[in-house]
């Protein structure tokens, strides 16, 4: 099932649309389109029964993943290339400059880490819960059981503590990941640390994290944020 809105005229260049799929990590790149102040056009669609995403999706890109941003007729997916292409050609404001150059490493280190080492282990994660939660006989229930506590105690917990760990370090001496202003890599971060909360447990919390909690606390305050917000929950009601 498919939902269209214009942000404003479709007269307007570049033309871009934003296939985006519920539950998914395609809320930050309205983000990122918010913050570029880019008029575009959602095309929405709703995960079928099964949680899986609906075939209507290869339409645009083989893999029948989400989001996909076309932009011009030309299409781009996975959400690191979308954040730094998109940067690069309409937000110089939205990266450190290159004579930063520390921060500006740091940035495009980001782009690659969020997606290469972290996301994976939050897939196991939530790979390892669904197993624990599945619904088996009662007899049958230990053994899923400890075949997720196996996968996540020795295994996909210490990775993701580490990876948090690392996180919270980058926000010591500045207020974002790449700097003293925000970046696409803390658009693009802004998902694995905003569902870290209900996925990974409850180790991460503000006590241990602090500096990750208020980085969530400002970045929830900016004007394009929560215009991201209403626009998704808006669209989320019209599927």
């Amino acid at each position: 099932m498919a939902g269209t809105e214009a942000t404003a005229s479709t007269e307007t260049k570049p033309k871009i649309t934003l296939i985006w799929l519920n539950e998914s990590r395609a809320q930050r790149i309205v983000w990122l389109l918010e913050e570029l102040g880019l008029e575009y056009e959602v095309k929405a669609y709703k995960r079928r029964k099964d949680n899986q995403a609906p075939e209507d999706l290869k339409e645009f890109h083989p893999l029948g993943k989400a989001p996909v941003l076309i932009i011009d007729g030309r299409t781009l997916a996975e959400s690191g290339f979308i954040i730094e292409y998109m940067v690069d050609k309409f937000g110089p404001n939205l990266k450190p400059a290159e004579s930063d150059t520390d921060n500006y490493l740091q940035y495009r280190h980001l782009l690659h880490y969020s997606e290469g080492s972290l996301q994976p282990y939050l897939l196991l994660a939530l790979v390892a819960s669904l197993i624990k939660g599945a619904p088996v006989p009662f007899f049958i229930k230990p053994i899923t059981s400890r075949i997720a506590d196996q996968l996540s105690k020795p295994f996909i917990t210490p990775n993701l503590v580490s990876n948090y760990d690392y996180l919270e370090s980058l926000l010591k001496d500045q207020p974002f990941f790449a700097g003293k202003e925000i970046s696409g890599a803390d658009i693009l971060l802004s998902f694995p640390v905003e569902i870290a909360s209900g996925r990974v447990g409850s180790w991460f919390n503000k006590e241990k994290y602090p500096n990750l909690f208020a980085w969530m606390d400002k970045i929830k305050e900016r004007p394009a944020y929560k215009q991201a917000h209403d626009k998704v929950a808006k669209v989320e009601a019209n599927l």
